[in-house]
């Protein structure tokens, strides 16, 4: 029954480690609850072996699929392109763990056998959290293509929205009379933030633009825009204050106008910001993207 519970234990710190740098290096924004819940889950297959005594009761091709089942719960809302990406990523560290382990115990009984063996328990694990805090994670992440990928959040009159974000550097769309950088914003995912009387205005403005209520001018407008599928216009509104989080730092940003899109600003669902890293103020006493 000891051996049973380390066993159990061991697996479970092992799935949640895993989990946890899995998040860790594809920038990937979750909660411990969700990991733990998803690493409880990972260890149904090694209970069911002890369960049965027989260490063939699970099938390999169920520990290919078994991931299939916990990610989704750890990574909830990880977008559908970094799925398979994820998937393999999980396995190949699972596969660097269990080549640790090995590695561990064959190195310790030929060149170590008189000193104390170490506890593979809690040797394994901090080796790999020490990986997730040391390991280059933006050029892994230029690999997998999420390198341009992070998060913003921006402050309107005490409300805050924290949205995905691609940062595209070839966005050059600026307020015509403020000049400041356009951050496009799908609008289905702001309704909440904007102000109950701003919001009227905003709906409306593309079929009928009409006059910015009176508490807004000055701060609300709209901006034309021009792509390769066509040109229009959005309704813009100057935000109180912004940060955004490039490459796992977070910076201040410029002052900066908010413009709403009712179409999906990714097609894939992978964003749901567009802002140009020029925004990004880097120094302390840079008042201008660089």
């Amino acid at each position: 029954m000891v051996n049973g519970i380390s066993t159990l234990s061991y697996s479970l710190e092992m799935d949640w480690v895993l989990l946890w740098l899995t998040a860790k290096v594809l920038g990937h924004r979750t909660t411990t609850l969700r990991i733990t819940l998803a690493a409880t889950i990972g260890v149904l297959p090694t209970l069911w072996v002890l369960l049965r005594q027989n260490l063939y009761a699970v099938p390999w091709e169920l520990g290919l699929v078994w991931p299939i089942v916990m990610l989704p719960i750890a990574l909830r809302g990880l977008r559908k392109r970094f799925w398979l990406k994820g998937y393999l990523l999980f396995l190949s560290m699972t596969l660097l763990a269990g080549g640790l382990v090995d590695a561990g115990l064959g190195w310790f009984r030929l060149w170590a056998a008189g000193l104390p063996a170490l506890d593979w328990v809690f040797v394994v694990p901090a080796l790999l959290i020490a990986a997730g805090v040391w390991v280059p994670k933006r050029r892994v992440r230029q690999l997998i293509g999420r390198e341009s990928y992070g998060e913003i959040t921006l402050e309107l009159e005490g409300r805050s929205l924290r949205l995905s974000v691609l940062w595209d550097s070839g966005n050059e769309l600026t307020d015509s009379l403020t000049h400041r950088p356009v951050v496009i914003v799908e609008l289905s995912r702001a309704f909440e933030w904007i102000p109950e009387d701003l919001l009227p205005w905003v709906l409306g403005t593309q079929e009928s633009p009409g006059a910015v209520p009176e508490r807004w001018q000055g701060r609300a407008g709209v901006v034309a825009f021009r792509t390769l599928a066509g040109q229009g216009t959005l309704p813009v509104v100057t935000v109180d204050q912004a940060s955004g989080n490039y490459a796992d730092r977070w910076y201040s940003m410029v002052p900066l106008v908010v413009g709403f899109s009712r179409e999906p600003v990714a097609s894939d669902g992978s964003y749901d910001a567009l802002a140009t890293p020029k925004s990004l103020i880097h120094y302390p006493h840079e008042r201008v993207g660089a």
